[in-house]
């Protein structure tokens, strides 16, 4: 199969100002008009002025061979439907000469012969808005195939290669593929008709089904439907989206704002709630703290009193027992014991409390003495003032 590129599809706007088709690639062949068929959607179906063409060919000849495409063995017209169809009718005229005509024909694959066709052909007709219509979505859909089936390289944008192998604007390009997405059929059928003209069936398929069936509707039934109006309709329906877009973006901010709120209340309540628990967590220490040192100081009082207990019984002698002590002998007996403690008295009440031990010293039979103290006495406690 001949290598085929978007070259050769975009040379075929050469025929528009009247001139021959590059052929360059293409084969010559005989064959019976028979042999070849038409396209089965061509770009414009009429096929006009057959008879005159077909007189035309016999006084003069025919100058152009019909260009065909060979699609998996089977010989199929590109450009020159007229063409074919005047031999035809010059055999039925009983011209035997006309059974074997000549042909150029390429090896193609059905879509690069479906754009070869469109290219070949969007150009020699008088084409309605429909038609053009159509003709746009064809060639948009045989570039795809193209695409993904022979590897066709196309760069740019789809819709400026079709404009230019269509010899159309980018514009109404862009237009018709609206027309071609979003209308409905009865917009196209209204169309087709010519009820309505394009820019017409433009502006209504931006509209809603229900919408452009009552439009279609309306031209059908004989109304003057007009661009104007519609693209006036479509404008109010447009507004009226963006009003109720702008609607619902307030009503989603609004609601965002107090989930937002009430986001931040929670954050502070967890906040609070986790401040109280770590004071009542530090309070519990501190209890417990103070619970250890009551613990430890119970410990050391009940000790002391052990000691304190096992002191007294130490003098209860047989001599002064305890029972038969005044105040005198239990003064005397706490101040021993405050002695043993004086670590804890100041230099001055100690030496008071040596004063008053010295004084009383001997007195109380089976006491203890002051000697029995040497460890509290300051050294130089007899100079002492």
């Amino acid at each position: 199969m001949a290598k085929f590129g978007i070259n050769d599809i975009l040379n075929a706007k050469t025929k528009a100002a009247g001139q021959q088709a590059q052929t360059e690639g293409y084969k010559e062949i005989y064959l019976s008009p028979y042999e070849v068929k038409a396209a089965q959607e061509n770009t414009h179906q009429k096929l006009e002025n057959i008879e005159e063409l077909a007189d035309s060919f016999l006084h003069v000849g025919q100058e152009q061979p019909t260009v065909l495409a060979r699609v998996n063995g089977e010989y199929r017209i590109i450009d020159g439907h007229r063409r074919n169809a005047a031999n035809i009718l010059n055999l039925e005229r009983g011209h035997k000469e006309y059974e074997k005509v000549l042909y150029r024909f390429m090896d193609m694959s059905e879509a690069m012969y479906e754009l070869r066709l469109l290219a070949g052909n969007g150009y020699t007709q008088e084409l309605t808005a429909y038609e053009k219509t159509r003709l746009v979505e064809r060639t948009k859909a045989a570039l795809i195939r193209a695409k993904e089936e022979d590897g066709l390289e196309i760069q740019g944008k789809m819709r400026d290669l079709v404009a230019a192998m269509l010899n159309e604007s980018s514009t109404n390009v862009a237009r018709m593929d609206v027309i071609n997405n979003n209308a409905t059929p009865e917009i196209k059928e209204q169309l087709k008709e010519g009820n309505i003209g394009i820019t017409a069936a433009y502006e209504a398929a931006k509209l809603s089904a229900d919408d452009q069936r009552a439009i279609a509707a309306a031209a059908g039934a004989g109304e003057d439907v007009r661009a104007k109006e519609i693209a006036q309709r479509v404008a109010e329906q447009v507004a009226a989206k963006a009003q109720e877009k702008a609607d619902k973006a307030a009503e989603s901010a609004e609601k965002a704002q107090i989930e937002a709120d009430q986001a931040v209340a929670d954050a502070l309540d967890k906040q609070a709630q986790a401040e109280e628990e770590a004071e009542n967590a530090r309070q519990l220490k501190r209890y417990v703290d103070n619970m250890g040192k009551a613990m430890e100081n119970a410990s050391k009082a009940a000790t002391a009193a052990v000691a304190a207990i096992s002191k007294v019984s130490e003098t209860d002698t047989e001599e002064q027992p305890q029972d038969s002590w005044g105040v005198l002998e239990w003064v005397r007996y706490t101040l021993c014991c405050l002695m043993e403690k004086a670590e804890d008295v100041s230099e001055d009440n100690l030496y008071k409390l040596q004063e008053i031990l010295v004084e009383s010293d001997g007195q109380v039979k089976g006491q203890m003495n002051i000697k029995d103290f040497p460890e509290v006495l300051p050294e130089s406690g007899a100079e002492h003032e």
